[in-house]
């Protein structure tokens, strides 16, 4: 069986919502503050199907959430209006988790931030850093990323049935499980991402675990109230705001029964994840939502629809805890893991040409101050992935997608040459190329490539 990616739409149930008296009974009042942090979530499917569109949330200051940080509720709009803000966000023109709107000519209430019909949304988005127009920020990815779980038990006393350490070592791999989110990670990175399980907090009932209770029912309330509810119950536990010292905290609930298929969701280049069921056990699907997390965005295969690129964990994950899958040549760009061993080609130079010997992250070990594969040149490395400008929308990322060491798991296109094709932010496996042949898109200019493999990894750890 297999997940597929999906948002889903997410209302405040109004008799759990802390937005004051006012929003509980329904009335729409103009928000203290003029702000609101633009938040962007996407939900990893059970159901397959057609996926609906990213959600918009506000992330609303205090003064609009009863004194409470972290409150988000949806962004109410018009279609286009909505459209317009995922396009900005598509594009790198908007960062979710970061820049923020202009609420000024808003309203709040139980349902969520209400915007005036034919309001002009992209003028009302305030940058937090100029310099981040026109591109995907990258949330920090290497060095130490201190992370915590969080068990969540019910008003009906409803939680997940295994207790915090072995929670702990299934996500953390704190006892026997070899295969978890933290060696997911060290192992796609070659250990240039460190995760540090917990902050040693006497809250912390296993290692990076705590549990908390809310005071509102799993069974009859939404999602967002229900994280909110969880958000309010954490930072009243440890006396802070998250994320806090962490730089990811992970919810596990015992189940989904109000706006259920989904089997975690995510926030956009921030610090949450949402878990439902036994899915927080999964590696594939930890990796997915992290990845979502690092501001990374899905990736879609052969048949050009998203979520089917299955040579990456931002395409559809594994969906058992056999282990993992790593990224591709995209993703691999984006990420700051290979930066020795990722270069830009423009072949639209005239009488360009070029051979390139690829290695496959499979391959690359930093561990040694130096991938194992070299070229003949001590101070030459093979690139990992490849860029190639276009000098238009759609750039070319190429690689090689050796199914050994970290990516043994990979899921298609094993030890072939793959292109993806990124126009915006979402990436689509554009061509896969084997012995000669490829299985390909059509694409505006002809791409040709030359490669060759040898095995250069000892993999047997990862049988």
């Amino acid at each position: 069986m297999r997940l597929q990616s999906s948002a889903a739409f997410w209302a405040i149930l109004a008799s759990a919502s802390p937005l004051g008296i006012d929003a509980k009974r329904g009335l729409r009042r103009q928000l203290a503050s003029n702000e609101c942090t633009i938040m962007a979530a996407e939900a990893l499917s059970v159901t397959g199907g057609e996926d609906p569109d990213m959600i918009l949330e506000c992330e609303l200051d205090p003064d609009d959430a009863d004194g409470i940080s972290g409150i988000s509720v949806p962004i109410e709009a018009t279609q286009e209006q909505l459209n317009a803000l995922r396009g900005m966000i598509e594009s790198g023109k908007v960062n979710p988790g970061r820049d923020r709107l202009n609420t000024s000519g808003a309203k709040i209430d139980g349902k969520g931030v209400h915007f005036p019909p034919g309001l002009d949304i992209a003028n009302e988005v305030r940058k937090n850093n100029m310099e981040d127009v026109g591109r995907r920020r990258l949330a920090v990815t290497k060095g130490d990323l201190k992370m915590l779980l969080v068990k969540v038990t019910d008003v009906g006393n409803l939680a997940v049935a295994d207790t915090p350490t072995f929670m702990s070592d299934e996500v953390f791999g704190t006892g026997v499980d070899v295969n978890n989110l933290k060696s997911g990670l060290e192992a796609c990175s070659w250990k240039q991402l460190n995760v540090v399980v917990g902050n040693n907090d006497p809250n912390e009932v296993a290692q990076g675990v705590i549990e908390v209770n809310i005071g509102i029912s799993l069974t009859n309330n939404t999602r967002s109230a229900i994280r909110n509810a969880v958000t309010t119950a954490v930072q009243t536990k440890l006396g802070y705001t998250l994320p806090g010292p962490f730089n990811y905290v992970l919810y596990s609930l015992q189940g989904c029964y109000v706006d259920c298929g989904w089997a975690a969701y995510a926030y956009v280049n921030s610090w949450n994840s949402v878990y439902q069921g036994n899915y927080y056990k999964q590696p594939g699907v930890l990796i997915h939502e992290i990845g979502h997390n690092f501001n990374l965005a899905h990736s879609g295969g052969l048949n050009n629809s998203t979520y089917t690129d299955h040579t990456c964990s931002m395409g559809n994950p594994h969906y058992s805890d056999e282990g993992f899958q790593c990224f591709n040549p995209a993703k691999n760009f984006q990420l700051n893991w290979y930066n020795p061993a990722k270069i830009t080609e423009d072949p639209r130079v005239n009488g360009y040409t070029k051979t390139l010997t690829l290695v496959g992250i499979g391959e690359y070990n930093l561990t040694l101050n130096a991938p194992i594969a070299t070229a003949t040149s001590a101070n030459m490395i093979y690139p990992v992935t490849v860029k190639l400008e276009t000098g238009g929308g759609a750039d070319y990322f190429v690689g090689f997608n050796r199914a050994t060491g970290p990516n043994y798991l990979n899921d298609e296109g094993d030890n072939e040459v793959t292109i993806i094709q990124v126009d915006g932010n979402d990436g689509a496996l554009l061509s896969e190329l084997f012995e000669g042949k490829a299985s390909a898109r059509t694409v505006s200019q002809p791409l040709q490539l030359r490669w060759n493999w040898k095995d250069c990894y000892d993999y047997s750890k990862y049988d």
